[in-house]
């Protein structure tokens, strides 16, 4: 009865026109930043300490970032995941780093897609999809709720998108995927849980990145790029950005790739999930560079 109730509820609501749904989603960001205490600390901290915002300008970019954050809810939820393919190629912008890929792909190479909390990345798998060759496995991480994990799944899955889950056997499936010449699509700017991580600077900032990115930029001939699908009035605008670290060193591959992460935030800086944790000390991380020498 729940699941039949929301995504009832979710059908109705796609039939909203774009600036209608972003304004429902703007809504809901507005809300959960004045009643939620977490958020309403952790955006105005994440933004002040990166240099992004200023005390002058914090409040307003604040507002915004908490109103983007809401759309990216909605834009996944009443677009991306109601599998409209016509309405999603309308919505859809992208420019000859797209073709460069297809092409890649038509040529059988082996590709990777890293994702940032960017814009809304939810749509750009979709589209990706639609018209890409491929075969895709996406990581996500599981709902606690199992209605909500079951609407979740469903939305994100196509004929060729397959989500596996954030745990051991989802990474294992990932891999095993690739290896057999499928492609993949991870968010490589997730906090770490454990030793498995790598102190990276983020903004001037320390933060423990997953490396599993690096590990993956460390397979052979394997092709990654960074997507970026960011907001814009009529829709949303993706890019493919080819990644080629410098070296093999996992430390130096994501410091490389918070570095390229850098750039594209600062052309939207509102776009970017900044209500996340990301510049926590996990409780199992491994010491900071810093912390070794001074012992």
């Amino acid at each position: 009865m729940k699941k039949f109730f929301i995504t009832t509820l979710m059908k109705l609501l796609s039939l909203l026109p774009l600036s209608v749904i972003r304004w429902i989603g703007a809504t809901i960001g507005l809300i959960s930043l004045k009643f939620s205490k977490k958020s309403a600390k952790r955006l105005p901290h994440n933004l002040l300490i990166t240099g992004l915002a200023t005390p002058e300008t914090v409040d307003e970019l604040t507002k915004k970032t908490a109103q983007a954050l809401g759309m990216t809810f909605t834009e996944a939820a009443l677009i991306a995941w109601q599998k409209n393919k016509k309405r999603i190629s309308k919505l859809s912008q992208v420019d000859e780093s797209f073709y460069a890929v297809k092409r890649l792909m038509e040529e059988g190479k082996n590709i990777v897609f890293l994702t940032p909390h960017i814009g809304n990345f939810e749509v750009a798998v979709k589209y990706f999809s639609y018209y890409l060759p491929m075969d895709i496995q996406i990581l996500y991480k599981p709902s606690k709720d199992p209605v909500l994990e079951e609407i979740m799944v469903e939305g994100r899955s196509e004929p060729n998108i397959t989500p596996v889950p954030t745990n051991r056997k989802g990474v294992l499936s990932l891999m095993k995927h690739l290896k057999s010449g499928g492609s993949i699509g991870i968010l490589p700017d997730n906090v770490a849980s454990g030793g498995d991580g790598e102190w990276v600077k983020f903004f001037g900032q320390d933060v423990y990145a997953t490396s599993l990115a690096a590990k993956i930029c460390q397979i052979p001939n394997t092709h990654v790029v960074i997507v970026a699908n960011t907001r814009t009035k009529k829709g949303f605008h993706s890019r493919c950005i080819p990644f080629k670290p410098s070296n093999d060193d996992t430390h130096d591959i994501m410091q490389e790739l918070y570095f390229e992460l850098e750039k594209l935030i600062r052309e939207t800086p509102e776009q970017y999930y900044w209500s996340y944790d990301r510049f926590r000390h996990p409780d199992n991380a491994k010491p900071k560079p810093e912390e070794v020498v001074a012992k």
